[in-house]
């Protein structure tokens, strides 16, 4: 049903909906460092896909500034370079900002997010001639800035309607990203429409309403509950007039450099690699073994690898820290053991790689997350 938004404040900390998937246990209760998220077979790994590049750095640089200004400390050092991380390395920023405690955060946040922050695929929406076009081109280059969800749009019931349903799971998470991303998107056709056809706009939200006063800012569109997916709808009539930010020349030149990118995004040499040395951890992958899975040589792999601006050494470190990280905020393993599972010879050798990638020791970094000696 449709519901009318309450004023601004902070939620409360609440447990997760019940259409959320279940959070992540702590080392507490499972002291095996392979232990995965609640709703992965007993005893597997962490999800492949958290490994995988999937939320572009922009957005990552918009939620530690969401951090500071709340007066929180950023846990780790923000990425310069303009990129796609991996969720695990966004990880530390989602549990500064108690995403799982708090989600309606998301929705603030999702808020604060320009339409500029889109980047390519924002501006290519943006000079779309119509909203529903505006829709599809959104769809069509959403993975240039985000794989966290999977983009659809459609046409029926008398409304266009752009879906997202998560392609990666997010466990306790998920709410927070569902409201951060539908609203950061929903600020797109903020942009494109004038203020009637905003009135009209309908976001959904895939959760009931709360029912603590504040959860959900006063807004000029309609707010729905309960839905399957975050979704985003305007009338269809709404949908198919032309639009006021419309601009033919510059939506041609943005879909042009956007199917430039979803090219090189689909060849990327660095993003198969890093595949592979997840699939073979803790026995990590030589140059020599990743290139013969590639059917390539190994020159031809580093070759390959310096047209990216990457090595293998490089994505071999990006790939260890990731996952000593995670193993030192989720779980109570010694750190020998630590040691052994990101591929280290010893203690020691682990300690100093760590103090290269986070600027401070392992015993440090995992003090930090800790809550009365034990994983946060």
């Amino acid at each position: 049903m449709t519901t009318s938004p309450t004023p601004p404040a902070i939620p409360p900390a609440a447990p997760p909906a019940s259409n959320v998937a279940p959070s992540v246990p702590s080392a507490r209760s499972a002291q095996s460092a392979h232990a995965a998220p609640a709703g992965q077979p007993a005893g597997s790994v962490l999800p492949s896909a958290w490994f995988e590049p999937c939320i572009h750095s922009a957005y990552v640089q918009i939620l530690a500034k969401f951090l500071q200004a709340r007066g929180l400390a950023l846990p780790w050092p923000q990425p310069s370079q303009s990129r796609l991380l991996p969720f695990l390395d966004v990880l530390p920023l989602l549990d500064a900002v108690q995403a799982a405690s708090q989600p309606d955060f998301g929705i603030e946040l999702g808020m604060a997010i320009p339409a500029a922050a889109h980047g390519l695929k924002g501006m290519a929406a943006m000079s779309s001639p119509t909203l529903w076009v505006a829709m599809e081109t959104f769809v069509r280059y959403a993975r240039i800035r985000d794989h966290l969800f999977q983009y659809r749009c459609q046409r029926a019931g008398g409304y266009a309607t752009l879906e997202l349903h998560p392609r990666v799971p997010l466990h306790q998470y998920t709410r927070f990203l569902q409201g951060a991303t539908v609203h950061a998107t929903f600020n797109i056709f903020r942009a494109i429409a004038d203020e009637a056809a905003l009135r009209q706009a309908i976001v959904v939200l895939p959760w009931e309403a709360g029912a603590t006063p504040g959860s959900l800012p006063i807004t000029p569109w309609q707010v729905e509950s309960g839905g399957k997916v975050p979704a985003i709808r305007f009338p269809l009539a709404i949908a198919d007039e032309p639009s006021q930010t419309a601009d033919a020349d510059l939506h041609a030149r943005m879909c042009k450099a956007g199917d430039e990118e979803l090219t090189r995004l689909a060849g990327s040499i660095g993003a198969r690699v890093r595949h592979l040395m997840h699939q073979g951890q803790p026995a990590w992958p030589t140059l020599a073994d990743i290139a013969d899975r590639l059917a390539l040589s190994p020159r031809t792999l580093v070759r390959r690898l310096e047209s990216e601006d990457l090595s293998y050494q490089q994505l071999l470190d990006e790939v260890r820290n990731e996952l000593a990280c995670w193993y030192l905020r989720q779980s109570a393993l010694p750190m020998s053991d630590i040691a052994e599972r990101t591929g280290f010879s010893d203690q020691a050798n682990f300690t100093r790689a760590f103090g290269r990638w986070q600027g401070q020791t392992p015993r440090e970094y995992r003090r930090r997350f800790q809550v009365d000696g034990q994983p946060a």
